[in-house]
């Protein structure tokens, strides 16, 4: 990636959700991992996550089924699948209206991911991810 940008260098919005979505993912990482290390059931952590995790979605993405499938499967993993610390962004283009920025995961899957943001009044809102596959091809993922 040749067009590397630090996260300070981006649409606030954008740096927030991946902060955010961030200590979502490793706050629910550890929380469920005691729970399951007490063999305790988990369906209010659940809940409980799941509406945290809503609430980020409302705020910084344009709602639709696939933005917002990982509300069907709470996906958490270590490391977390946005660290905006270790990241490497790329923006692949930009207007006035649409930034497309690439985001190259350095730990645990190394996913690479775009993610575009569009301007909605004086706010960008995230439209969409798409992930790259092991065949080259581009494919709509959850945020």
């Amino acid at each position: 990636m040749t067009n590397k940008i630090n996260i300070e260098d981006m649409p606030a919005e954008f740096a927030k959700f991946l902060q955010k979505m961030n200590f979502w993912e490793v706050d629910f990482f550890e929380r469920r991992k005691e729970l399951v290390s007490q063999g305790v059931e988990n369906s209010e952590l659940n809940r409980e996550y799941t509406k945290k995790l809503e609430n980020i979605l409302d705020k910084y993405a344009i709602k639709d089924k696939s933005n917002y499938g990982r509300l069907i499967d709470l996906g958490c993993v270590r490391p977390a699948t946005y660290d905006p610390e270790s990241d490497k962004f790329e923006v692949v283009s930009k207007n006035t209206d649409e930034i497309v920025v690439q985001v190259q995961q350095v730990k645990g899957a190394e996913t690479c991911s775009r993610i575009y943001l569009v301007r909605k009044g004086e706010d960008w809102k995230i439209k969409k991810k798409e992930i790259l596959t092991y065949d080259d091809k581009w494919r709509r993922a959850s945020l």
